[in-house]
């Protein structure tokens, strides 16, 4: 069986669209929620310690091991209680997290995007093609 050229184009297309479709409904979807919990999270830190300082952070952090609502805040809190003893500067290193998180957030949500625009073009062009072979193949009948 042999492959011509035009069927693996086809078929390349068709595995470039399904690629697509796959990161931007599946991955990317997921990958935001994490990073947008990550960002929550430490947001909320930040937030209870530029108010009330270590003491307003830890307590903050022990309200959320208590309510444990969403699964990865109660892994993001368990590490960072461990962590909060050796961090000279808690602040910076919250705001270094939250605009981390933030920034992959966006990247990954353009990611996204950029992948709905290529299978926009994909299909449409898909539609052109078949269209143009449908009036050749009328004309000739």
């Amino acid at each position: 069986m042999e492959f011509s050229r035009n069927r693996i184009i086809k078929i390349a297309l068709t595995l470039a669209f399904l690629c697509c479709m796959l990161f931007a409904n599946f991955f990317a979807v997921r990958m935001m929620l994490r990073y947008g919990v990550d960002t929550y999270f430490y947001d909320k830190l930040l937030v209870a310690y530029t108010i009330g300082g270590t003491k307003g952070l830890k307590m903050e952090l022990d309200k959320i091991t208590v309510t444990d609502k969403l699964r990865r805040e109660s892994v993001l809190a368990k590490d960072f209680a461990s962590r909060l003893e050796t961090l000279a500067d808690p602040g910076a290193f919250l705001t270094g997290k939250v605009q981390k998180s933030k920034k992959m957030a966006f990247f990954i949500r353009n990611l996204r995007s950029a992948a709905i625009v290529l299978m926009l073009i994909l299909f449409s062009w898909k539609l052109i093609v078949n269209s143009a072979d449908n009036s050749k193949s009328r004309k000739s009948v």
